[in-house]
Parts: C-alpha cells; structure tokens; sequence
C-alpha cells in the first residue's frame, strides 16, 4: 500500500480545512489518517492528511488547487497506519 502524506500550513486563522476536504472529496482521494496541529510560538496552524494509493498526478493537482490560497502545501511518503 503507498501512503503519502498531504501537508498544509497557514498562518493562524488562515488554514480553510472545509477547502482542503472539499478538494481531497472532488478529486476522489482516498483518506486514512489525519491530524491537526497549532504551533502558538511559531505562528503556524498545519493539517496533514494520509491519501492511500493516491496517482503522483492527482496528488499535484490536489496540491497546486490548495496552494492557490494562502495555504502552503507539502507532500511526502508516509508509513501506512492501515491494517488489512
């Protein structure tokens, strides 16, 4: 199984979590894991999402409509927490 790992920062009160669902949902990704995060010294809110056997092409058109606001969007592999 190939994870990875979609992760978007913003700055406090900027992060859309509705748009990034809303995209992962249109674009049929497949969701297995999550978390959210708020850095109060660093001034940085962070969602990241685990997408099972998500196509590199998807995956970029998922990150370029996210990146498009005032979100920054980074991807990586991820250990899969799935267990069959």
């Amino acid at each position: 199984m190939n994870v990875k790992r979609l992760t978007v920062y913003a700055n406090p009160g900027s992060l859309r979590v509705v748009a990034v669902w809303k995209s992962l949902i249109e674009h049929h990704a497949q969701v297995c894991g999550w978390s959210a995060h708020v850095n109060t010294a660093g001034g940085r809110e962070s969602l990241s999402v685990d997408l099972v056997d998500c196509p590199a092409e998807r995956l970029a058109i998922i990150s370029a409509a996210l990146s498009a606001g005032p979100m920054t969007v980074l991807t990586s592999d991820a250990e899969s927490t799935v267990r069959s």
